[in-house]
């Protein structure tokens, strides 16, 4: 028989199942949450399968006895005893439950899942968060190897639009230009750091820095 079972997070899925004794023989779970549905199953079945009528007892068969001083007295023979008797009975076993049109409901609850929108504000931060790593990395790398090579400001404006790129869940043009200003302005101080006053000299790298920003966040 056809099971329709509405979950409490609003998803509705259907299955083919043969109840044992009137219940579920095995357990159900939601396709969208995984919530268990075994319950809400039962009570289902419990609505739609009568209750199960005892059985009406079997009188014992009577056969005659031998007259006693005239009187025929009958008396119960006891009911044959069989090899199985007093066995409870075995539960069929479960058949597999095959939820109809599983890929289907499973598609239609991913599309029904609120997408994340991209955030200006949030990539504007991973642009700032990001820039600070590629400067602290460069100047680290300067005060430990005491090796000045201004074209490691490139990697500031990569790290600067990855920032961007990821907390703000996208790209867009004007978030790129944000970034490339923002490794421009990170770019500028880390060489002036390490260079003084011929910072300016870099331009090139600053350029590619701020390229490299604007093309990964944009």
């Amino acid at each position: 028989m056809e099971m329709k079972v509405v979950c409490d997070c609003g998803q509705k899925y259907a299955f083919e199942v043969e109840p044992v004794n009137g219940q579920m023989p095995a357990v159900i779970n939601c396709p969208s949450c995984g919530a268990d549905g075994t319950h809400a199953a039962n009570d289902i079945l419990s609505q739609i399968l009568p209750d199960p009528s005892p059985p009406l007892p079997v009188a014992p068969a009577v056969e005659p006895a031998a007259p006693v001083g005239g009187l025929r007295i009958n008396r119960a023979s006891p009911a044959p005893m069989s090899a199985t008797a007093g066995a409870p009975p075995l539960p069929a076993a479960p058949r597999p439950i095959t939820a109809m049109g599983a890929p289907a409901m499973m598609s239609a609850a991913v599309k029904s899942m609120p997408e994340k929108e991209f955030s200006l504000g949030l990539g504007i931060l991973g642009a700032v968060i990001g820039a600070a790593l590629g400067a602290g990395l460069m100047y680290g790398f300067y005060l430990w190897s005491d090796f000045r090579f201004p074209l490691m400001g490139t990697g500031i404006g990569a790290l600067t639009g990855l920032g961007a790129r990821i907390l703000a869940r996208g790209t867009d043009m004007a978030l790129g230009g944000i970034a490339g200003a923002i490794a421009l302005l990170a770019t500028g101080s880390t060489l002036y750091l390490i260079f003084g006053d011929i910072a300016a000299l870099f331009f090139v790298s600053m350029v590619v820095s701020v390229s490299f920003a604007y093309k990964i966040a944009g």
